[in-house]
């Protein structure tokens, strides 16, 4: 249960295309006549198109990414319906579809790769602050909601595997806009890891 909630507080980088329209400009041809009576009516050529508006902020909460992406699949990219599948299962009460979502969320998020940057650093962000006790969990497994915890001990290697990737990735998550305090928490919290001094695992949410 460890390695599986683990993977779900984590992910980074992918490439967002800027489309941009270019407005053409009729030319106009340079005859020149002596003097002329009268006036050939002007065209004005057209207005440049509307600019775009800024694409929205992706949900930083679970459930949010889960309505998001329910109701718009690709507005997180290639990869958006395997990360709305992933979030659905990180809530559905069955043990063993939450391990199995889990490492499904980890696969896409921890490199970004075919996911829109902004929903790669919203689901960070959400997973990050849920599974340590700064944002709700969502609705779904019964009991009280579990937090990662840090305790002594040797991390099996897939856990440690994870936090090394993670800290090779976050100068890129940070690139994506993933918060420098957050940034600092996160390292806090699995440098003992990737030292092999510490694992991770689940315990009460603070308050709980």
């Amino acid at each position: 249960m460890a390695i599986a909630t683990t993977a779900a507080a984590l992910g980074v980088s992918s490439l967002v295309a800027l489309a941009t329209a270019d407005g053409e400009r009729p030319t106009s041809a340079a005859s020149t006549a002596a003097t002329t009576t009268s006036s050939s009516p002007s065209t004005s050529p057209p207005g440049p198109p509307p600019a775009e508006e800024s694409a929205a902020a992706a949900p930083e909460t679970i459930a949010g990414l889960i309505a998001d992406l329910t109701a718009r699949p690709d507005a997180a990219g290639p990869a958006g319906p395997l990360l709305r599948d992933g979030l659905r299962g990180l809530v559905s009460e069955d043990e063993g579809v939450r391990q199995v979502s889990a490492l499904q969320v980890l696969s896409v998020v921890i490199s970004g790769e075919a996911l829109d940057p902004r929903y790669a650093t919203a689901t960070r962000l959400a997973l990050f602050r849920t599974m340590t006790g700064r944002a709700p969990a969502p609705s779904a497994p019964a009991g009280p909601p579990s937090c990662l915890e840090v305790r002594q001990g040797t991390p099996p290697a897939v856990v440690q595997g994870y936090a090394r990737q993670i800290v090779d990735e976050l100068p890129a998550w940070q690139a994506d806009g993933f918060p420098a305090d957050e940034t600092a928490r996160l390292q806090e919290l699995i440098t003992p890891v990737v030292a092999g001094q510490a694992t991770l695992d689940l315990g009460p949410c603070p308050g709980q």
